[in-house]
């Protein structure tokens, strides 16, 4: 958990008792691969911090199967939009490894902020946080090519081919796995 705790010192500013504060309403929870987190149709209660594995959020549409976003170890993971409105996802969180997560039930998340403007800095951080993935992703699938979206994100993500299929970093890239067969022996010839 040195991941999380160094975040919120280092990153956000805040002081150890925050943590020792924090970490009394965490839960810790483990997934064996393929084991959901969360379902489409149920409402997001929590916010993950990924200690170690690997999440996708996807949709389904017509049977097919669409990755929206891949978590590994040291992100935030949560059905965002769900968790905010207290509506029902229209995604799944779906472990693509055995992980371990630290999640912060939404009553607990929603009684910090209320109990010191400290706490406050973590939900900017948490939010600009999903935001800008969020947006970098978006801008990148209608701006880039399928081979500038590959290359974004193996420097984004140097360990991802080793811990994510073809066929689900394909998902993500919007691409078909036999494309990005194709990206990945064009980017090898050309280096």
């Amino acid at each position: 958990m040195n991941n999380f705790r160094d975040i919120l010192i280092d990153k956000i500013g805040l002081q150890e008792e925050h943590y020792l504060n924090l970490s009394k309403v965490l839960k810790k929870v483990y997934l064996k691969k393929k084991d959901f987190l969360l379902k489409a149709g149920n409402i997001c209660s929590f916010i993950g911090f990924i200690q170690e594995g690997v999440l996708r959020s996807y949709v389904q549409k017509d049977g097919d199967e669409f990755n929206i976003d891949i978590y590994l170890q040291g992100s935030f993971v949560s059905s965002y939009t769900s968790f905010l409105t207290q509506m029902p996802s229209k995604g799944n969180l779906q472990a693509l490894a055995d992980t371990t997560i630290y999640i912060i039930p939404y009553k607990d998340y929603s009684e910090l902020l209320k109990s010191t403007g400290d706490w406050y800095l973590f939900g900017k951080y948490l939010a600009d946080t999903l935001f800008i993935k969020k947006c970098q992703r978006e801008t990148s699938l209608l701006t880039d090519s399928a081979t500038e979206r590959y290359r974004l994100l193996l420097k984004t993500y140097p360990q991802i081919e080793q811990l994510v299929t073809q066929y689900h970093i394909a998902s993500y890239l919007g691409i078909k796995p036999e494309s990005l067969s194709r990206i990945k022996s064009l980017t090898y010839i050309n280096e």
